[in-house]
């Protein structure tokens, strides 16, 4: 499986270094640990968090340990991404120890003696700052895919990285017993770096699983501490990696993928776990990101792009004077942006988007026909536009004699426009259709209210009533006409008329059918 699911859990740039101490307790139930938290002198804590990982447990789960002579408590407040494993849900909870954490003490016991059975990793990862000290910049990744024989990450760091100071790279896992039939496999770029088993130097006493990683990094200097090598390569539980030779100068992601050992076994094949990534280098953030929006372009009409001018630190200014990172194209034309940046030069930068017209199909609405007749649906082709219709024609327009939803592809310059035209079938053997006006006003013209339509029709009462609902026509005469007067011959005056007229169509001689409405007699 192959897939993009780390979450980006921290980044920060600052002057200064890091150091990330970690402990696991494996396969046990409880165990005591050493953390090794050296900071240089006169360093000042900008930031330290304690991670736990509760394997098979809870978010609702609840422990106490103690780092040195501070007490931790971990519960569903401070319960955080959640993925799902072999081993049932994988909680990841952290806790910030900044205005705790003492800087000049260099190595903290960690007492997780208790038997709480899920709570399995205790990872400590302290930013310092220092006077003097040159830039660094740290992104955090929790790695939330279930565990599966091969696990794909595409890391993307919040600068470019610069290739000139290494680059740290740093695996936290769980439950990789040993280099035969049980170990972790790690990938970067297409290049294997080796693969991790075993237990930490700092692991709980009789436990042989749990390689995590435990480094410092400052003023472009990389150290391991423990087992830990801070080279390319990677054996046995050493899991640091110096990425300066797999990655250009500039770029902003690499790939990781984690393979698993296969076995015979099936519990083997998905039991290991990695839990987080760390990243530190240093960064470039005037790094000169070319054509950022992209080159111009052409969609869809209907399409939409969202354009993504972000650059850490920046401010923004779109050609229409919004100041968003991004900008949401829905119609064409030139779209442009600034930045502005308290240490870095940008120039503006551009993208023309055009749109693909969608092609004229013929469809002004849905159609009647009458009983075995024909009609034409579609319109004139449009040169350079291929027609296709759902049932599988290809014929523009088309001569069609059921009923139906009849629906048009119409493809153009890698575009496709569907549109749609609904033939329903009438009884044509039986119509009626009456005017809404009428003027009898002797010039000769619609002098008289009479069917527009009447077909199929055997018998019919027509009566007409003013608004007082008066009678004031009425005939049964086949030959229905009224023009504007009593049946007594007096005219009647202008105004709005209801006429009702029940009737026996042909086709159902012993059905009668009763239709009402208005008309208008103008003079």
């Amino acid at each position: 499986m192959s897939a993009h699911a780390q979450t980006h859990l921290w980044t920060d740039t600052y002057n200064g270094g890091i150091v990330v101490g970690s402990f696991s307790i494996g396969d046990q139930a409880s165990g005591i640990g050493a953390l090794y938290m050296q900071l240089p002198g006169g360093a000042t804590v900008r930031r330290s968090t304690m991670y736990a990982v509760n394997i098979g447990g809870f978010p609702s789960d609840s422990v106490s340990i103690t780092l040195g002579s501070i007490p931790i408590t971990f519960n569903p407040s401070t319960a955080g991404p959640v993925f799902y494993s072999t081993y049932g849900p994988v909680v990841l909870h952290s806790v910030d120890l900044t205005s705790v954490l003492d800087p000049t003490i260099g190595l903290y016991t960690l007492d997780a003696s208790h038997d709480f059975t899920n709570f399995k990793e205790f990872i400590l990862i302290t930013e310092y700052e220092l006077a003097g000290a040159g830039p660094i910049t740290v992104d955090i990744f929790h790695c939330n895919l279930d565990s599966q024989l091969e696990e794909n990450y595409t890391v993307h760091t919040t600068f470019p990285m610069a290739t000139d100071a290494p680059v740290a790279f740093a695996t936290m896992g769980a439950y990789a017993l040993n280099e035969w039939v049980d170990y972790e496999t790690v990938i970067v770029n297409g290049t294997v770096l080796g693969r991790f088993h075993g237990a930490d130097f700092n692991a709980a006493a009789g436990n042989n699983f749990g390689a995590c990683a435990t480094f410092h990094y400052a003023n472009g200097t990389f150290e391991g501490v423990g087992d830990d090598d801070p080279d390319q390569a990677i054996e046995g539980a050493d899991v640091l990696s110096e990425l300066s030779g797999l990655v250009a100068h500039g770029d902003q992601s690499f790939q990781v993928t984690y393979r698993h050992s296969p076995t015979t076994l099936p519990m083997q094949q998905s039991d290991n776990i990695v839990n987080m990534m760390v990243v530190a280098y240093s960064g470039i953030p005037c790094f000169p990101t070319v054509d950022l929006l992209g080159p111009d372009t052409t969609l869809c009409a209907g399409d939409s792009l969202l354009l993504d001018a972000t650059r850490p630190g920046a401010q923004y200014l779109w050609q229409d004077g919004t100041t968003d990172a991004t900008f949401l194209v829905t119609d064409p034309g030139t779209y442009h942006v600034q930045w502005l940046h308290p240490e870095c030069e940008w120039d503006a930068d551009s993208i023309v988007v055009e749109y693909v017209s969608a092609p004229f199909t013929g469809f002004t609405g849905d159609l009647e026909i009458c009983n075995g007749a024909t009609v034409v649906i579609g319109g004139t082709p449009v040169p350079d536009v291929n027609y296709s219709w759902s049932d599988g024609s290809t014929e523009m327009p088309r001569t069609v004699n059921s009923e139906g939803l009849y629906t048009l592809i119409a493809t153009v310059d890698g575009c496709s426009f569907t549109d749609s035209v609904a033939v329903l079938e009438s009884d044509c053997d039986h119509l009626v259709e009456l005017p809404n006006v009428f003027t009898p006003n002797g010039d000769g013209s619609n002098a008289v209210f009479m069917p527009i339509s009447m077909l199929g029709v055997d018998r019919l009462s027509f009566t007409v009533y003013n608004r007082w609902g008066q009678v004031v026509f009425q005939t049964t005469s086949m030959d229905l006409n009224w023009d504007g007067r009593t049946g007594a011959g007096k005219p009647v005056p202008d105004g709005v008329y209801f006429w009702i007229l029940e009737h026996v169509p042909s086709h159902a001689p012993d059905t009668l059918i009763s239709t009402h409405g208005s008309v208008t007699l103008l003079r």
